[in-house]
């Protein structure tokens, strides 16, 4: 899914490339290939097109060379692809290794739809494991399936700049002092910003409760010297826009509540701003006192800033000290981990700040609902127990171990009897110190669990409701005049007919699609929707994926709704929240969803959700343990949910991808019958978002998810491990 404009990109690649001092590159004009290792089944050799010279892969062929980085930072490689005959999940893929192969980091991926054999298209991306490394290996490959896939490689650029990149200090000394975000840092305009171990915004075992109680608002003022955005991957050009706004922070003014050792955010969930590339998601944190802070309290709070209109989350955590009479530090923030494919940074900085003390409305309500939020999230264990409850068990199958970079994961668990065995959490500053509201974007899995389960909830209430016809609630789509046999059915199995291409995400992937994801206003998004892809195919017989057949269908079940119960209603608040959310306890953020800036306020449907770890293992325990039911009420059409896990024989949905991908209802599903050696199919429903999201609930009851932006779905070691633990593949 495109979210930023591709047409800059290009531009961008230049840019990055003209700021940065050469350490490698390679175009093959000489006409040989040194250094350049040949491995693999396919053909590794030099080929030339008019008066061009590339290297040339076919399936199965991978080339690697080693280079050294030592004295450099910021390193990032540049690598243009063009490729032929690329069918399904085929692909030219570059990564990089820094430890003789045995870990591999994703840098681009040239897929089927870009396969025109002529076009080059450029791949950038800049990651700490490059830097300062005596033997990266570059590895190029041609993954295919289909024997005439080819890659074609070309205009190797290996840069950095020159002079290692500032480390993370220690936050404290072995014998507990604080080195890091200390007492004279955070009150000293002169002393610079630095980043520093995660652990500096995390109460320290020798903390004492604290002496004094936040309660009001806080403001932040005038950055300090030095605040700092390194920028690691920035493939359109996002560091740089608006006059480089992505380094500095939204507007903060905010009131908190304090309860006990808890410092609370009165308002949770995306907060609309006018910066022109972040919103902030504010989360609960801590206060405590440390006896070096001079009878102030020191507080932290988990943050992440979501981009504007679109769906990348970038945590970090702010810290500050306050006391009495509206006493109040610095504020500083570090931010060191993402889940955002096409944006990596890290940042770092501070800001004076004002706090006003005084009574913020609904204070008691507002703590009661934090202390229930936290008793009722599922029991959460580490990976590395769960051979404890499952004797035997290989936690080191999860996590996608060797093929997903640690690097590139958030977090990820398993969901297994009711409890949620939980991974990952790692920043490029440490552990993040407040891994349970770490907010995770959803981008596709909210074609399952905000259009899946939505249409499932209104079916329940008024049954026949995907048969209704699109053309009907939808005035736009009425006036092109194809889809008035399109129902509602149809737009959710994106199977509207309505296509360019009917190869796998060609259109998805297509940059024709930027003005719908730019487009911030309800009327630009729902004509392109509806007008710009050709009646192609009958409604229901080819699935081709349309985020914006998704946004469609939202468009229409919200007129659908309103016509039934009244104009004031929202179909995401009423279907969804109130009767499922809020039974299901799941995290305030979960409430509020992207929608269009107008006034109409359209939910995006298709994307824009923020999800905790907590809530994706309840949804995914109520899908697929509960089957839609709390205590006992059905809540979603039990039929339709059958039909998208592939449990009704009769009806399975379309083939999507390949032969052992299905899509039905807004859920993917996988035949893991050759992978895990099944005597019969083995299907295993899944939800999978844009970046590198996946949550694969096995048949035998267990969820495996991880959160990444490596631009991997990849989970078969984790499947087969469940099934060892819980066989549901017969043999």
């Amino acid at each position: 899914m495109i979210t930023r404009a591709a047409l800059i990109a290009l531009l961008c690649f230049a840019c990055m490339s003209a700021r940065a001092d050469t350490i490698y590159s390679e175009d093959f004009q000489s006409g040989k290939s040194e250094g350049w290792l040949a491995m693999g089944k396919g053909e590794v050799r030099l080929s030339t097109y008019g008066t061009n010279i590339s290297l040339k892969l076919t399936a199965g062929a991978t080339a690697v060379k080693a280079v050294s980085t030592v004295g450099f930072s910021r390193v990032r490689l540049s690598v243009a692809f063009a490729a032929l005959s690329l069918s399904g999940d085929d692909a030219c893929i570059v990564d990089v290794s820094a430890d003789a192969g045995h870990n591999w980091t994703f840098v681009s991926r040239l897929g089927h739809g870009q396969d025109d054999g002529v076009t080059m298209h450029s791949g950038t991306a800049e990651a700490a494991i490059m830097d300062n490394q005596p033997k990266l290996v570059i590895r190029l490959r041609a993954v295919g399936t289909d024997p005439h896939a080819t890659c074609w490689a070309d205009n190797i650029l290996l840069s950095g700049d020159e002079g290692l990149a500032v480390v993370a200090r220690p936050a404290f000394a072995a014998d507990g002092t604080r080195l890091a975000q200390t007492y004279d840092e955070l009150t000293n305009a002169a002393v610079a910003p630095s980043p520093a171990d995660m652990l500096a915004f995390a109460p320290p075992a020798n903390a004492k409760p604290p002496s004094n109680i936040f309660r009001g608002m806080l403001s932040l003022g005038a950055e300090r010297t030095g605040t700092t955005m390194h920028v690691l991957t920035d493939q359109y050009g996002d560091s740089t826009a608006n006059g480089g706004a992505a380094g500095h922070l939204p507007a903060f003014d905010f009131a908190f509540v304090q309860s006990g050792v808890s410092l609370i955010p009165v308002r949770r969930g995306a907060i609309p701003a006018n910066h022109p590339e972040w919103e902030f998601i504010l989360e609960p944190g801590r206060v405590w006192d440390e006896t070096a802070d001079h009878g102030l309290t020191r507080a932290a709070v988990p943050f992440a800033l979501e981009e504007r209109n679109a769906n990348c989350m970038h945590n970090g955590v702010l810290t500050f000290l306050f006391g009495k009479n509206g006493k109040v530090s610095d504020v500083a923030w570090q931010i060191g981990s993402e889940a955002c494919i096409y944006f990596k940074f890290d940042m770092w900085g501070r800001a004076a700040a004002t706090y006003r003390p005084g009574q913020v409305a609904d204070a008691s309500r507002i703590a009661a609902d934090y202390a229930q939020e936290v008793a009722h999230r599922l029991p959460t264990r580490p990976i590395e127990t769960l051979a404890h409850d499952f004797p035997g068990a290989d936690s080191s199958n999860f996590g996608s171990a060797g093929v997903v970079p640690a690097s590139d994961i958030a977090l990820y668990g398993l969901v297994a009897n009711g409890v949620n065995y939980v991974g990952g959490c790692d920043t490029r500053f440490g552990l993040y110190p407040y891994c349970a509201v770490m907010d995770l974007p959803s981008y596709s899995l909210a074609k399952s669990i905000f259009a899946g389960l939505g249409t499932m909830r209104l079916s329940l209430l008024y049954p026949g409701v995907t048969k209704e016809i699109i053309a009907n609630y939808v005035p736009d789509c009425a006036a092109a005049g194809t889809w008035n046999d399109v129902t509602f059915g149809n737009a959710l199995d994106m199977a509207t007919g309505h296509y360019n291409s009917p190869d796998d995400q060609a259109d998805e992937n297509a940059p024709d699609l930027t003005p719908f994801f730019l487009a911030e206003d309800h009327a630009t998004r729902i004509e392109f929707a509806c007008t710009h892809y050709p009646r192609k195919a009958a409604p229901g017989t080819r699935w081709v994926y349309h985020t914006a057949d998704t946004y469609v269908l939202g468009t229409a079940l919200r007129a659908f709704y309103r016509g039934k119960i009244g104009a004031n209603v929202d179909v995401y608040n009423d279907i969804l929240a109130a009767p499922i959310w809020k039974k299901l306890a799941l995290s305030p953020p979960v409430y509020v969803v992207r929608r269009t800036y107008d006034a109409t306020a359209q939910s995006f449907t298709g994307y824009g959700l923020t999800l905790h770890r907590d809530d994706i293992a309840k949804i995914a325990d109520f899908i697929n343990v509960d089957h839609g039911a709390i205590g006992g009420e059905q809540l979603v059409d039990p039929a339709m949910l059958r039909a998208a896990l592939q449990q009704n024989s009769d009806d399975h949905g379309l083939r999507a991808s390949t032969d052992d991908f299905r899509y039905h209802y807004g859920f993917w599903a996988w035949n893991a019958q050759h992978t895990l050696g099944c005597k019969t199919p083995a299907w295993i429903p899944f939800m999978s978002g844009f970046g590198g999201i996946a949550v694969a609930m096995m048949p035998n009851g267990m969820t495996y998810y991880y959160f990444s932006d490596s631009g991997i779905w990849v989970w078969a070691k984790a499947a087969a491990e469940a099934n060892r633990l819980k066989p549901f593949c017969e043999r």
